[in-house]
């Protein structure tokens, strides 16, 4: 029989939205499951918000208190989709009730929480209690492909790792004020929301530490109207672009924008090394650019590959006909039902899933790249744990 995994989710906004219909999807399109995820509470600040997400998500009860939620014996697994400032002590109040713990990324607002963060999640592993940061794109096809084609030496020695994170959504000046601009509840901007996920598929895929760090982070809109037409001081990056020094010897340049105008998401990877190269694109997330010099001269050059077949990825059995596109929303339903199974199996987490460990390590290069882009000049990480 399945065994039955209660749900607390914390926060029912895109995040909250994305996870629940993980949630539900998950049994019948990986059926049969070893566990059953059930909706029990849903938390959030404001009382009718919170209690129409519950009706129309179909979860059980709704809160506004994260603390009931925690104490609820019905609920083994803390999902906290909440802003930046709440990831820490909610998380460390469900590992210490005993629950299996999904945080969104950054895991936290600082490196001290981070800490605080992975050394709860560390003690509580003998008791199997899991733990996973949502870095979903670590289970995009195309990108666990790229994973294997790394490993399997095909690009030779790595050269460069790339990255561009692209959007338009703070680009107009009248944009009003939300969280995402204020430090004290995010910790930082583009830096953190966007170049979080390349930090982490940086590690992924080269399967290497970052050693030092360099950045320029910039604020193009000091001032924003808040809802009341009050204006309200951004203390938070619109840009940041980082340089780091990796551990295998690469370079990396990692760059995000929230004022990229032209762009509603744009996020272009590439990995560059002495035998070929890899190129991904997010608006093109079912292929993958490969090029390798092994080709005879005449056929070099960068050839597509869908990543629909199940030589590509372990997920393609479970979805569409080999060709058949997937979406955004499936890397997300992959990331949680990977967390599911290991729950149900006992299999760990890692390495396909982001631990609190992850969580950590991106953490630091955040905070490096804030200290450098303050001081200027290199910053090296001393990475404690």
């Amino acid at each position: 029989m399945p065994v039955k995994l209660g749900v607390g989710m914390l926060g029912y906004g895109f995040m909250g939205k994305a996870h629940t219909n993980a949630l539900r999807k998950i049994p019948y399109i990986f059926y049969p499951f070893p566990a059953e995820p059930e909706l029990v509470a849903i938390c959030g600040r404001n009382e009718a918000g919170i209690r129409e997400a519950a009706a129309r998500y179909g979860y059980q009860k709704w809160t506004t208190d994260w603390q009931e939620m925690i104490s609820d014996e019905d609920i083994h697994i803390f999902a906290n989709t909440g802003a930046n400032d709440i990831h820490c002590e909610p998380c460390l109040s469900a590992l210490k009730a005993g629950k299996h713990v999904i945080v969104e990324k950054p895991m936290a607002l600082n490196l001290a929480e981070a800490r605080r963060m992975y050394q709860a999640a560390k003690d509580t592993e003998d008791r199997g209690q899991k733990h996973i940061v949502a870095f979903n794109y670590r289970f995009a096809p195309a990108l666990r492909l790229a994973r294997r084609i790394i490993a399997e030496g095909r690009l030779g020695r790595i050269y460069h790792f790339r990255s561009a994170y692209l959007l338009d959504r703070l680009s107009d000046p009248t944009t009003p004020f939300f969280w995402r601009l204020d430090k004290e509840k995010a910790g930082s901007g583009a830096l953190g929301d966007l170049n979080s996920h390349a930090i982490d598929m940086l590690r992924f895929l080269l399967q290497t530490e970052v050693k030092s760090v360099q950045a320029w982070n910039h604020t193009f809109n000091s001032l924003r109207p808040d809802a009341r037409g009050q204006m309200c001081k951004v203390d938070v990056d619109d840009a940041s672009m980082i340089w780091l020094k990796l551990a295998n010897g690469a370079m990396a340049s990692l760059e995000a924008s929230k004022v990229a105008t032209g762009y509603k998401t744009m996020w272009r990877l590439e990995v560059h090394g002495s035998e070929g190269g890899l190129v991904f694109d997010l608006s093109r997330g079912n292929e993958l650019q490969f090029y390798s010099k092994s080709d005879p001269l005449y056929l070099q050059g960068m050839r597509t590959i869908h990543a629909s077949e199940p030589e590509a990825h372990d997920y393609a059995k479970y979805w569409w006909p080999r060709g058949h596109n997937l979406g955004w929303e499936h890397y997300h339903i992959h990331m949680i039902e990977h967390f599911l199974r290991c729950i149900a199996t006992g299999e760990d987490v890692a390495p396909w899933g982001a631990t609190f460990a992850d969580g950590l390590r991106c953490q630091e290069v955040i905070e490096a790249a804030l200290e450098a882009g303050e001081k200027g000049g290199w910053v090296d990480i001393n990475h404690q744990v």
